[in-house]
């Protein structure tokens, strides 16, 4: 067997059996965790056609009878041999033009399936938004945001920003968002959730066809354009993910209210790697309204639909990293890791580009 990923909730081997390659994936914790995901995926594939063929087949499922994982649940997938959207673009399988037109096909598959979800029958803005301030208050209790969070501005880059419940109240109460708010009724319980870039996989060298793996069951309802949300969120993910960065702060311990606190963020990502990152994304985290293929593919409230769904990855994406440990990198204390303030960092350039014209 051969360890794909390991972590407190679940490991996923890769192994052959009956000389098929398959995956095997076991729930760490509670067994009913991994049969919640199971009958998640089953719904995915007989809600819609799309997750049928795109999710790979489940081979077989239960609770392991023996050996040192006996009685935790797991399951048998299909294994699908090809490169993840990630590993597309931190390998250099492709040159720039054909990197952003997988992209294209990726975003437009997606787009589509969202488009052709049941709506609720009722208004339902409020609680999409009680989801956003679920996400804000668990990062509000956190030791390391509670002095940054009583700041109205963060320093970052040497440009000034708004932070996030600022940036928040005025995106809320802007003519778009209130427009929004009149007919929201997007809220569905049947999601994959999880589409960001490892979850991706190709299975043919053209890069035509793909599956997709791993969707989130833990929501009991969110905007399908979370999905499409997590895409977006690939480059601070895997940038995250794979420690290719370092924050510098000179003054992070610093209490008093005279001067915002400042942050550089530096990405280690080799410049071809990078150049590729940003090819795909950087348009869209700078100026998440200027003309772009992403925008441009969308209508005016599926596009703040969108946002709005970024919003929540992001702030999920910080609890769920959160490291309560500042990692230094040398003997001088400015130059540190830190997987959830680096999100933090991330989120809030974003946040004050989609607040500016919104």
């Amino acid at each position: 067997m051969h360890i794909l990923k390991n972590s407190e909730k679940y490991t996923v081997f890769k192994y052959i059996k009956q000389k098929k390659t398959l995956i095997l994936k076991i729930s760490n914790r509670k067994p009913q965790n991994i049969i919640r995901e199971l009958n998640f995926i089953k719904k995915l594939k007989n809600h819609s056609n799309f997750f049928k063929k795109k999710i790979p087949k489940i081979i077989n499922s239960g609770l392991i009878k023996k050996g040192i994982n006996k009685n935790k649940g797991f399951y048998e997938m299909e294994f699908i041999n090809g490169p993840t959207f990630s590993e597309i673009i931190q390998k250099n399988i492709l040159n720039k033009n054909k990197l952003k037109n997988v992209f294209n096909l990726i975003f437009n598959e997606f787009v589509n399936e969202i488009r052709g979800n049941i709506k609720l029958k009722k208004k339902n803005f409020s609680l999409f938004q009680t989801l956003i301030n679920k996400e804000y208050f668990k990062i509000s209790k956190k030791e390391l945001f509670k002095n940054l969070l009583t700041r109205k501005y963060i320093l970052i880059n040497n440009t000034k920003y708004l932070n996030i419940s600022n940036c928040l109240n005025e995106i809320y109460n802007s003519k778009s968002i209130l427009n929004l708010k009149k007919d929201y009724t997007y809220l569905s319980n049947l999601n994959h959730c999880n589409f960001h870039g490892g979850n991706i996989i190709f299975s043919n060298k053209k890069f035509s066809n793909f599956k997709i793996i791993d969707p989130d069951s833990s929501w009991k309802y969110n905007d399908p354009f979370f999905s499409v949300a997590r895409l977006m969120y690939t480059y601070p993910h895997d940038t995250m993910e794979f420690d290719k960065y370092y924050i510098v702060s000179k003054d992070f311990e610093r209490k008093e209210r005279v001067k915002p606190i400042s942050f550089k963020i530096k990405h280690t990502w080799s410049k071809k790697i990078e150049k590729n990152y940003q090819k795909v994304f950087k348009s869209f985290f700078e100026d998440p309204f200027k003309k772009n293929s992403i925008n441009q593919q969308l209508k005016n409230k599926e596009f703040l639909r969108l946002n709005l769904a970024l919003v929540l990855c992001f702030l999920r994406g910080i609890n769920a990293n959160h490291q309560p440990k500042i990692n230094f990198l040398t003997n001088v204390s400015h130059k540190f890791e830190n997987k959830g303030l680096y999100l933090y960092l991330f989120f809030i350039i974003y946040l004050n580009n989609f607040k500016k014209n919104i």
